[in-house]
């Protein structure tokens, strides 16, 4: 039951089918025509009171909302519901709400600009993160404060929690007596517990794990208690979400592991794959910032009044359930005091959590040279313990690169060879972007796909390389590392118009502060690659057998 309409379903009668055939009464003539025309006259009649009673008109006109996947189900029906209503515009025009399921982390990022309108859909005129906490982030940033000055609606709330294994939450006595957060941070850098934590950057659940964990027991943040929760998982792992760490679990059960995740994650882990050693939810004690969902009309400079207005139109029909407790979702609790709720996550504790656990951690953002000249087919190589072409190899080993890279991170490929791209000599394959979760699968896909390129003659590296160089110098950014990894086993190149030396001397030239490391496969020549990458800063790098360049980057 959705906002408190139980669906239909046709019932499966199970009574005795009338036979064909057999005794049928005759019907005279005119009981038929008097019976047809009381019919049409009563259609007519339905027809005109239809028509008297039709709401809008013309084709539904619908804008765009990005929710949470938590939450996308229910909003989706809520979005039929209303629509179903007939709303209208003040012209007569049928309105809608089109709702396009975005992770909070990837609308987050997108709002703040590059939004990809081919994976996400159009740009939003509403949100509905599944926690304010992202909300909170966005505003502590000038630049998108007034994105999201709206006041928010309340639509429930998820808790966080810590995902331990029955057995290790028995021996400690925390499903007894729940540990507070200092308490969880110091068993882990002791070697107690391994904290598996999700990454606060890319999910709710390892974000509010984070506020949790830092707060200073006030609604505020405390520097000591952050750089215990550094402490502690880096002596643990991180991985993108709590479904992954969760999956890790399945596959190799550790009954040491401590999980940071929401109450709904546990639960529908626990019910999927039925564990030897279940997980138990528990609650560090203390005061706990919960995943509070809300929804909001966003601000930003796209949002026109009109769309705004249908928006809050849409908004006011979601109130209307959650004030009369029709609003319903199975991964949500009821909130009782929404101001309270609101004020768990503050736009000044959130940013400057977000800020400390900044420091020191670079966006990552790398271009990918990857050379399909004739000469990449011409030898063969050993990596990840088969035997491939040198051209072969350099594709596994980005695509290994690219999987071991956070989501936050920038990155793109660009293929080279004498007329990759008509009297160029490289193609700019896939675009700088984070890798969101398609954006990655993309990025590997298009990288694979080069393996099935090969350009004819030597590798034109230098001149791929000043042109790649002053690409990345424009795609800078504050706060990110730009790197290029060049992945090849060219000795010469006789294609380009200078030397290594003469190359070297124009990328230092054109200053700016990207890095290149230069990979090299089978028999390269290093010291040619060695020339072009220290210019930079940057390194030369014999390829590892089994992968290993985001290490050798610095990257992981």
């Amino acid at each position: 039951m959705v906002f408190g309409t139980t669906h239909k379903v046709k019932t499966h009668r199970l009574g005795r089918r009338r036979k064909k055939g057999g005794n049928r009464m005759v019907v005279a003539p005119w009981i038929v025509i008097t019976l047809v025309c009381v019919l049409v006259a009563a259609g007519l009649t339905w027809g005109f009171v239809a028509l008297m009673r039709a709401g809008c008109s013309g084709a539904v006109y619908r804008v765009s909302i990005a929710v949470a996947p938590s939450v996308f189900g229910t909003l989706e029906d809520a979005a039929l519901e209303w629509e179903a209503t007939e709303p209208e515009a003040s012209n007569g025009q049928c309105i809608g709400a089109e709702i396009r399921e975005v992770t909070a982390a990837d609308a987050s990022r997108g709002i703040s600009g590059g939004w990809d309108e081919k994976v996400l859909g159009p740009l939003p005129i509403a949100w509905v993160p599944d926690s304010q906490a992202w909300v909170s982030w966005k505003a502590a940033d000038d630049a998108t404060a007034g994105y999201v000055a709206a006041d928010p609606l309340v639509l429930g709330k998820a808790a966080s929690v810590l995902a331990v294994p029955a057995s290790k939450a028995a021996e400690l006595g925390w499903d007894a007596t729940p540990p507070a957060w200092t308490d969880v941070l110091t068993a882990a850098q002791n070697g107690t517990v391994a904290l598996a934590a999700a990454d606060p950057r890319a999910s709710t659940e390892g974000l509010v794990s984070m506020l949790n964990a830092t707060g200073d027991g006030a609604g505020g943040f405390s520097e000591d208690a952050m750089a215990a929760w550094n402490g502690a998982i880096a002596a643990g792992t991180v991985l993108p979400d709590a479904d992954e760490q969760l999956e890790a679990y399945n596959t190799d059960p550790d009954p040491t592991q401590v999980i940071t995740a929401l109450d709904y994650q546990v639960e529908d882990f626990n019910t999927v794959n039925e564990p030897a050693d279940p997980l138990v939810p528990i609650t560090p004690a203390g005061p706990s910032v919960d995943a509070v969902a809300t929804y909001l009309v966003l601000g930003g400079g796209w949002v026109s009044d009109s769309d705004a207005a249908i928006a809050e139109a849409f908004g006011d029909h979601l109130k209307t359930a959650v004030d009369s407790g029709a609003f319903e979702d199975s991964e949500l609790q009821a909130v009782e005091d929404p101001a309270a709720a609101l004020a768990q996550t503050t736009p000044d504790t959130v940013g400057a959590t977000v800020k400390s656990w900044n420091v020191g951690r670079e966006a990552l953002h790398v271009l990918f040279l990857i050379d399909r000249s004739a000469t990449s087919d011409s030898e063969t190589v050993e990596y990840g313990g088969e035997s491939l072409t040198a051209g072969d190899a350099a594709v596994r080993a980005a695509v290994d690169t690219v999987e071991g890279m956070d989501p936050t991170y920038q990155a793109g490929m660009w293929e080279y060879g004498v007329g990759a791209d008509g009297d160029q000599p490289y193609r700019e394959v896939t675009d700088m972007a984070e890798l969101s979760d398609d954006n990655r699968d993309g990025l590997i896909q298009d990288l694979l796909a080069a393996s099935e390129n090969s350009y004819e003659g030597s590798a034109p590296l230098y001149d791929t390389l000043v042109a790649a160089y002053t690409y990345m110098n424009e795609q800078s950014a504050d706060g990110a590392l730009n790197v290029i990894v060049v992945l090849t086993n060219s000795s010469q190149d006789q294609s380009s118009s200078g030397t290594a030396e003469e190359t070297a001397t124009a990328l230092t030239g054109l200053g700016g502060s990207t890095t290149v490391y230069t990979v090299g496969f089978g028999e390269t020549d290093p010291a040619n690659l060695t020339t072009l990458a220290t210019a930079t800063g940057g390194a030369y790098i014999a390829a590892p057998a089994d992968g290993g360049v985001l290490e050798a980057i610095g990257g992981s």
